[in-house]
């Protein structure tokens, strides 16, 4: 397969590293990230300065390259519009570090990576590890996980524009195994709330508010110390929505007539 590797951590995280070690022994992957890194970005696109694009180099890695100064959707936007000239089969993002679970998608620049994917119509595969130390994460567990799905799922995925969001739990070295199941609920931060003057407060974030996960879902299984799969389409229109009310406008616009043309 011909599959573009990219990330929301930066070209030189290990996360990348091992899915591009993984990969590049059975697939022909070209590796266009982040110059550093833009976590939490979301969808943010670069509209006001330029984009600077450089060829890179890691050791141990033969792919091609390319970092760029902007945001993960940058990443792909400039690798399927200027760097690569041929048809790409899947677009990976990761491995990250933390977990991209839950209403947490919407924030991820991990997960956006894919959505700009699938915006060209190519699907995509977010792979996510558990922090288990400060900054840290069992990426080559996690990597060896995210290969043994992707080799199973590939040829489904391939034929489907959507994108498959993989979250790996440390889980003592030893995750469970993999579960497919729904988006969870948000967890919602908490702030330390610190006055500057009369009229200005600063907040400082200091955690997130935990409660019970929803059975059935990435945040409740990833508790459990399951590996979880959830895949996400994008689908901007509502159809039903869109049936129903053109028969409304078409009304009023019917009945305007017969008044304009009685006039």
């Amino acid at each position: 397969m011909n599959i573009l590797l990219t990330n929301d951590d930066g070209y030189k995280a290990p996360g990348i590293y091992a899915l591009a070690k993984r990969l590049e022994k059975n697939h022909k992957i070209t590796i266009v990230a982040p110059k550093v890194e833009h976590s939490g970005m979301s969808h943010s696109i670069t509209l006001r300065k330029p984009l600077v694009i450089e060829r890179e180099h890691l050791a141990g890695i033969s792919a091609p390259i390319y970092s760029v100064q902007g945001t993960p959707a940058d990443c792909v936007r400039v690798a399927l519009s200027q760097i690569l000239h041929e048809e790409i089969d899947l677009v990976i993002s990761g491995c990250n570090l933390g977990y991209n679970a839950g209403m947490d998608i919407l924030y991820s620049g991990t997960v956006s990576a894919c959505a700009e994917a699938n915006l060209y119509k190519i699907p995509a595969l977010a792979v996510s590890a558990q922090m288990f130390r400060k900054f840290d994460a069992d990426f080559e567990k996690a990597g060896d996980i995210a290969l043994d799905i992707f080799e199973r799922v590939k040829e489904d995925l391939v034929k489907e524009v959507i994108t498959l969001n993989v979250n790996i739990p440390y889980a003592m070295g030893q995750p469970k195994a993999p579960v497919l199941c729904r988006i969870g609920e948000p967890m919602y931060d908490k702030y330390d709330k610190i006055p500057i003057d009369e009229s200005t407060f600063e907040l400082k974030l200091v955690g997130r508010n935990r409660g019970r996960y929803e059975e059935g879902t990435d945040r409740y299984y990833l508790e459990e110390g399951h590996t979880t799969m959830t895949p996400v389409k994008y689908e901007f229109n509502k159809e039903a929505l869109l049936n129903k009310w053109q028969g409304i406008w078409t009304e009023v616009g019917e009945k305007k007539e017969t008044v304009d043309g009685s006039k």
